[in-house]
Formats: C-alpha cells, structure tokens, sequence
C-alpha cells in the first residue's frame, strides 16, 4: 500500500488552497479589466454589448428614482410598488453571460445591493407604507448611486 508522508500531504494541501484563493480572488472579487484612470476613478473595461446594458440599467434606475420621489411627494404608495418590477432584483436575471466576472467585487456588491433596495421599498409601500422610511430608503439608493459613480467609470474594450 502507498503511504504518502504527511510533510508532503501538508504541502499539497496550502498549495492547493492558496491556488484556490487566488483564482476566487481574479474571478470573483478582483474583476477582469480594471485599471485606475487618470481621474482616479477605476476604469471598467467591457464590451460595448455589456457597457450598453450597463448603461440601460443606469437609466432604469433613475427613472425609477424619479417614480419613488414622485410617490413620496404625492404619498402614494401604488406608485411606489411599481418600481420593483423595473428596477429590484427580478432585473438580474437578464445580465448578459460573462459580465458578472468581469466586475470588481464591490461594483457587484453594490449594484446588488441597490436592486435589493428597489425591492424593500416595494415590500414597504404594499405591505406597510411609512412616508419617511421610503424616503430613508431612498436616500441609501441614492448613497450608492453616488459612490458608484465617484468610484468607477465604465468604458469598452
């Protein structure tokens, strides 16, 4: 029978999972094509497929901004609800393949957190409408939004 000393076995074992830590670090957190660009911002390189999507998705937000205040302003709840449905997490289905890995890990957590966002606010103007807390909701969105954009900049290959 085939012993194997356990000093080797050791060996294999960091080996591997050091290995492991670096490919989760390239495709999950670090993002494909990100460099620093001249105004500081990272730069997201993508296809112009993926960066019109990207895009797309940017404007959807903000039009859906546009309907949350509009609902604040008019303490409407019914036009509140309707947001989820174009901008929470029933959006994230249709992102086009291969373009998650290629996001930095913080891109990623907040573009999901902003979606998730739009669905608690739907969530609370069906269930439980409370004026102020959308519009604390609202304004957390908003804060995303904003270190979004300070943080990144999006261009094509």
């Amino acid at each position: 029978m085939l012993t194997i000393n356990r000093k080797y076995l050791l060996i294999l074992s960091l080996l591997s999972l050091l290995l492991n830590a670096g490919l989760l670090y390239v495709f999950f957190y670090k993002g494909e094509k990100v460099v620093v660009s001249p105004d500081g911002r990272k730069e997201i390189k993508m296809s112009e497929k993926n960066r019109a999507f990207v895009m797309r998705e940017m404007r959807g937000f903000l039009e859906s901004v546009q309907q949350i205040n509009e609902g604040i302003a008019k303490n409407n709840p019914g036009i509140i609800a309707k947001v989820g449905n174009q901008s929470g997490t029933c959006k994230v289905n249709g992102v086009p393949q291969g373009m998650i890995k290629s996001l930095p890990f913080e891109f990623k957590q907040m573009g999901f957190g902003t979606h998730e966002l739009f669905d608690e606010m739907t969530k609370m103007a069906k269930e439980n409408y409370n004026r102020q807390q959308t519009q604390e909701k609202l304004n957390q969105l908003l804060n995303n939004c904003v270190a979004c954009h300070k943080t990144y900049k999006i261009t094509t290959e």
